[in-house]
């Protein structure tokens, strides 16, 4: 769940503690004593650090989060991503946010439910939810999911056979539904 905040956080503990110990060996050079130097400096460190994470991480998000395009899934390169991505996928694209992402692509029905296939396997009885519980290949119409895509321009199918991952104890999981006349797939995975 707080996965987005850990690097920024770290990057800002490096970076404001760096600065600290450039002030500390610079005091002598300044005429400063070290050791008031070293409380004054990680006195200004403690209040900075919130503002210098936020800034650090609005840097971050804006390169990490957003829409992207890939041809293949080899492109992809986000293991976040990738353990919900089949990798038959094409033309994807792909908005991604801190707790999941939304993709589309293109993707034939034998490749979709062999992968998905291959994940109820792996996960070997471990899904907090049974597949048989899940609907799993059911057909469901464009209004009963139009609102987990709200906002992207992607054209919502009249009818899609709707498929669903295994489901972590914490929630987490996808939800794919495919348009047989475009071979296209509209996923939407949560993740914390």
């Amino acid at each position: 769940m707080l996965w987005p905040i850990v690097l920024p956080f770290k990057i800002s503990l490096a970076v404001l503690f760096g600065l600290v110990a450039v002030a500390v060996l610079i005091s002598p050079l300044l005429g400063w004593r070290r050791g008031k130097t070293l409380l004054v400096s990680m006195f200004v460190a403690i209040l900075a650090f919130l503002p210098v994470c936020a800034g650090v991480g609005s840097i971050l998000d804006s390169q990490r989060f957003g829409v992207f395009h890939y041809a293949a899934y080899a492109e992809v390169q986000d293991h976040r991503v990738e353990r919900y991505l089949p990798p038959q996928a094409r033309d994807i694209t792909l908005e991604k946010y801190a707790m999941g992402h939304r993709a589309k692509y293109t993707i034939t029905l034998d490749e979709l439910t062999g992968y998905l296939d291959g994940l109820w396997s792996r996960a070997g009885g471990r899904s907090a939810v049974p597949r048989d519980q899940l609907d799993d290949g059911a057909s469901v119409s464009g209004e009963s999911f139009d609102y987990s895509f709200d906002g992207r321009d992607w054209p919502i199918p009249e009818k899609a056979l709707h498929f669903c991952s295994p489901v972590q104890s914490d929630g987490g999981g996808a939800d794919y539904y495919f348009d047989s006349e475009t071979n296209t797939v509209l996923q939407r995975a949560g993740y914390w």
